[in-house]
């Protein structure tokens, strides 16, 4: 119901909206997984392909073509604007953390060969790929700046839950590792081998 109302109040103010606020615009739908034929028509597309984007803003929308195609609709952009937004997404740094570095050193301890930082087709850079019982499967190292707390309780934040639902989608088996999991065996390599193993 909520994003049934920001469509509809959206599509009123559409032609107001600046490159950031149709960026973050078509990303929360994505991460929120709500299609609104009543503000993604004509105006919006229009909007878009008349405007220009810095880098994150094209992120943003990369993903927002990536769910396109997760549902099986027609691309929402034209090729010369989905290129340049694949362009900036595939273009973007990732740098392994400590403890993601400790979970290679474990995996590779257990004798799993490991792919870091594995940059895929669609412009995703999956934290690790391994190969375990002939199936390739991908393992995101999920960090502090992962989550958000509510209540008391972590919960994973839009750009993790869209990154492992389109993970998902495209056929990854995913295994997430959150970083307070990994601390509580953080003191001993058995402990660590034998979570890494369940």
């Amino acid at each position: 119901y909520r994003f049934s109302r920001l469509a509809a109040d959206a599509k009123q103010r559409i032609r107001d909206f600046n490159s950031q606020d149709l960026a973050n615009t078509a990303w929360a739908f994505a991460v929120a997984n709500f299609v609104s034929e009543l503000l993604f028509g004509p105006t919006f597309a229009h909007c878009l392909e008349a405007i220009d984007f810095c880098a994150s803003e094209l992120c943003q929308l990369h993903q927002w073509v990536l769910w396109h195609q997760e549902l099986k609709l027609p691309p929402p952009l034209s090729p010369a604007l989905q290129d340049r937004c694949r362009i900036s997404f595939c273009g973007t740094s990732h740098w392994p953390s400590q403890s993601q570095r400790d979970v290679v050193r474990i995996l590779t301890k257990l004798g799993v060969p490991v792919e870091e930082e594995k940059t895929i087709q669609e412009g995703y850079s999956i934290d690790l790929v391994v190969v375990w019982k002939g199936e390739r499967v991908a393992i995101e190292f999920d960090g502090p700046s992962h989550f958000l707390m509510s209540d008391g309780v972590r919960l994973a934040n839009g750009a993790t839950m869209l990154k492992h639902r389109q993970l998902r989608s495209l056929g990854w088996k995913l295994v997430a590792v959150p970083y307070w999991e990994w601390d509580e065996v953080r003191g001993s390599e058995a402990d660590k081998c034998k979570y890494l193993l369940c």
